[in-house]
């Protein structure tokens, strides 16, 4: 539903964006690159960054919105409300693109990314148990690299991880 003040948002949509949904258990950011349209429930970040993508989405953007967001009980678990508001405040760690370090800690991010988007991609096309679980095995090793290069990139100390690994 297009209304007035909603058209204003349509040429974001065409675009390549981050998209997340109003409520989940965990963060759930996606990346769409096709340009669809999301229903009520869903709220996007007009680019396509995969560095952002990844922080969204590691154990330390988890621990951080469990803190952060408010929160709705259901029956077995909790459910968050990634709102604007809560969002605003995500710290993204900047990047210094004149430090070799800091350029190659935000490289690294995207392919470690564009990775996991690939693998996720194979999972949805796997056609055999054994393929299912070889595909699973390599996104939880490159979501561990992932959460490891957060820790790097925030310089998180081995109990601090203990800590954000516990959730």
């Amino acid at each position: 539903e297009l209304q007035q003040p909603q058209l204003n948002y349509a040429p974001f949509f065409d675009k390549p964006k981050i998209v997340l949904p109003d409520i989940a258990t965990e963060p759930r950011f996606a990346l769409d690159e096709v340009g669809y349209y999301g229903a009520t429930t869903i709220f996007f970040i007009p680019l396509r960054d995969l560095y952002l993508l990844g922080l969204l989405n590691s154990k330390l953007g988890f621990m951080y919105f469990k803190h952060t967001c408010a929160a709705l009980e259901g029956k077995n678990d909790i459910y968050l409300r990634f709102k604007r508001q809560y969002l605003q405040g995500f710290p993204v760690h900047p990047i210094n693109f004149n430090d070799p370090a800091d350029k190659a800690h935000h490289d690294k991010m995207g392919s470690l990314v564009e990775r996991m988007l690939a693998l996720h991609k194979s999972l949805s096309a796997a056609h055999t148990p054994s393929e299912q679980d070889r595909l699973k095995r390599e996104i939880e090793s490159t979501d561990g690299q992932i959460d490891r290069l957060v820790y790097a990139l925030y310089g998180l100390n081995e109990e601090e991880i203990k800590i954000v690994e516990k959730r």
